[in-house]
């Protein structure tokens, strides 16, 4: 080959260029960390929970102890408030309901890619938030079928 040819083809090829190159902007919002979601999710969901354990034992497996009396008894006194009947869907639907929200936002990463215009969602594997979103998930369900929220 001759130099001239080689200098041709060495000349048409195409150089990188450094300053093009731009990192991808990430914008991580998790509401907390996963680990104080998890612990805060654990002792939110201490009352609804509870509440659960009460009514199952209670009234499907026709259990009585003096625990499932007096909790029982708490349960259908706040009900019969007028000022905090609204106590129990708070408890029973609005904690649960919390506690899936933050273990949702501490493991789902967001990537913002402009180029694209686009918004990737990353969901990390933590074992402990995914137990908590989903038993917080099962909680939630079990209190929206058709006459549980009754003591």
């Amino acid at each position: 080959m001759k130099k001239e040819d080689i200098d041709t083809q060495l000349g048409g090829m195409d150089l990188p260029a450094p300053e093009k190159i731009m990192h991808r902007q990430e914008l991580k919002i998790p509401l907390l960390s996963y680990k104080k979601s998890s612990r805060i999710g654990l002792w939110l969901l201490m009352l609804p929970v509870i509440a659960v354990i009460t009514v199952i034992l209670k009234h499907e497996f026709w259990m009585s102890s003096s625990f499932l009396d007096i909790t029982n008894h708490l349960f259908a006194a706040v009900d019969n408030n007028p000022f905090l009947t609204y106590l129990i869907p708070l408890i029973a639907i609005g904690l649960p309901f919390l506690v899936m929200t933050m273990n949702l936002l501490a493991i789902c990463h967001f990537t913002h890619v402009r180029e694209n215009k686009e918004i990737l969602i990353t969901i990390k594997i933590r074992p402990l938030n995914i137990v908590l979103l989903l038993f917080s998930f099962a909680i939630l369900v079990y209190f929206f079928l058709p006459d549980r929220l009754s003591f």
